[in-house]
């Protein structure tokens, strides 16, 4: 009898193991596909950088960090108020489409802010181009965040920089021109503002982040983000 028991046992939990360690292994091994350094780095429009898909190479090396800091892609802030930010704090729209002008309307009309609360936005390709990256009035202004609720401090607001992607990953995955912007931008901003992989975070795992939230996504690669800088 006690046999038979153990055999059901081992029978019935064996199976659920087995996924657990496969879903693991699936999201270790999964290297996003990075695009790499796009030949024209300065372009006509300050706030806008959009990367040209048909100039990508495989990028396996950083040499993304050596580009100079001057004014790459117009991400350096104009105003004479620029903070000295502590942290990145990288979220998902949770919809399919979406642009600054779509966003900042929501927030306006459903949470009652002065404006779309993300630094950053990255296009997916829906609302606007698939790796575009928009600085919102935020990051031109330097203004205070609202991507970010955290404990009475609002620290994460106040002191991190908030990089929004349009999608929903969730369900699918950032695409491989949002993932190199992500990583051009991400590296910009660690160099200047001397911030560590220890200090990017998702939304869902920001310390004192008060809201229920699986932000920025089940499917996105934090720890991609976070090794490769």
């Amino acid at each position: 009898m006690f046999k038979k028991i153990i055999a059901f046992i081992v029978a019935a939990y064996i199976p659920t193991i087995a996924v657990l360690f496969i879903g693991c292994e699936g999201e270790d091994s999964y290297t996003p596909k990075i695009s790499g350094v796009v030949s024209t780095l300065h372009h006509d429009s300050y706030r806008t950088y959009k990367p040209r898909e048909d100039t990508f190479k495989i990028e396996d090396n950083k040499t993304s960090k050596a580009v100079s800091t001057s004014a790459t892609y117009g991400w350096v802030p104009v105003s004479s108020s620029e903070k000295g930010w502590k942290a990145i704090v990288i979220h998902h729209s949770g919809t399919d489409s979406g642009n600054v002008a779509s966003i900042d309307d929501y927030h306006r009309r459903n949470n009652g802010w002065d404006g779309i609360g993300y630094d950053f936005l990255i296009g997916n390709g829906s609302g606007c181009a698939n790796g575009e990256v928009d600085a919102t009035f935020r990051w031109t202004e330097q203004k205070t965040g609202a991507h970010c609720k955290t404990d009475a401090s609002n620290w994460a607001n106040e002191e991190a920089i908030g990089i929004c992607l349009v999608g929903n990953f969730d369900g699918s995955r950032p695409s491989g021109s949002q993932m190199a912007s992500l990583m051009k931008l991400v590296r910009f901003l660690s160099k200047r503002y001397d911030i560590p992989a220890n200090r990017i975070y998702g939304h869902n795992t920001t310390p004192g982040h008060i809201t229920t939230t699986s932000c920025p996504g089940r499917n996105f690669p934090l720890s991609y983000v976070k090794s490769n800088l």
